[in-house]
């Protein structure tokens, strides 16, 4: 029994190299339609995910079906991946709102990351990719992200409204992948939509991601000065891509930055991020 104990964890150890060894040394199989279920085994025992770090602070923040994956393959299969997050605030009331402050630090990982902090009114920080590998081959692959905020009817008491949002800070880390990296403090700001990608492989399929943002606030009533925190961004070190952004103020946009390193279309290839800002 101590004898067939100590050699059953080397075959097991076997299988597995020989399983991960398929994915890499037999992309050749990737155009076979009955592949699909085999890759699938593959892939159970890889970290298909990143790191993704959020701070938020606030009011009506947003941060929607981003994705940091390691890597995700199709074959011959149809996926889609619909989010839609909507936010309606109809009746705030603000008596000198004092909010802190948001802070993202990212980590040391072995895949893609994601660092957002935000703080303040109507963030939104969605439909953001950071994948490392995107492999299609004969398949269909859809991503719809809609975010909406409405902020309506708000109401501001007193000759000094003193809103005082408060610092957003996020701080990249290091990555063997694409880095996204936002800080975001104000009202009504949007970062979306946005891909720090590292390989987009499209074999006679069809790939879309479509992303919009829509944030509206409608007029209120009532003087007051508003004092907006401080957003500030330290990027990381990344083997990849990297999008950084640090945004302060009303209706800052961000959106809609490719940032794919190497993107290889031999099938359909569809990108598109609207993102829309009403203020009364």
């Amino acid at each position: 029994m101590g004898q067939r104990g100590r050699h059953a964890a080397p075959r097991v150890g076997m299988r597995k190299i020989r399983r991960v060894a398929a994915v890499l040394f037999t992309a050749g199989a990737l155009t076979s339609v009955g592949s699909g279920a085999a890759f699938a085994d593959v892939l159970e025992d890889l970290p298909l995910n990143g790191d993704a770090n959020i701070d938020q602070d606030g009011q009506q923040n947003l941060n929607c079906n981003n994705s940091a994956r390691v890597i995700r393959v199709n074959v011959a299969e149809t996926e889609h991946h619909d989010r839609v997050c909507v936010d309606h605030d109809g009746h705030t009331h603000h008596h000198g709102a004092r909010r802190g402050g948001a802070e993202a630090v990212g980590a040391t990982t072995e895949g893609p990351q994601f660092n957002v902090a935000q703080t303040g009114r109507q963030n939104l920080a969605c439909g953001n990719s950071a994948d490392l590998i995107t492999v299609n081959v004969t398949g269909d692959m859809y991503w719809d992200t809609t975010c909406v905020v409405t902020d309506r009817d708000v109401h501001r008491r007193g000759r000094h409204r003193a809103a005082h949002p408060g610092d957003a800070r996020a701080v990249g880390g290091s990555s063997l992948g694409p880095q996204i990296d936002a800080a975001q403090t104000g009202e009504q700001n949007l970062f979306c939509g946005n891909s720090a990608d590292a390989l987009t492989v499209n074999v006679e399929g069809t790939i879309s991601k479509r992303t919009t943002c829509v944030a509206a606030e409608h007029p209120a009533s009532g003087p007051g000065d508003v004092h907006r925190g401080r957003a500030s961004v330290r990027p990381g070190d990344a083997i990849g891509a990297e999008t950084d952004a640090a945004q302060n103020g009303r209706q800052n946009q961000a959106c809609g930055n490719p940032g794919t390193v190497l993107d290889v279309p031999l099938g359909a290839t569809t990108r598109q991020a609207t993102c829309t800002v009403h203020a009364g």
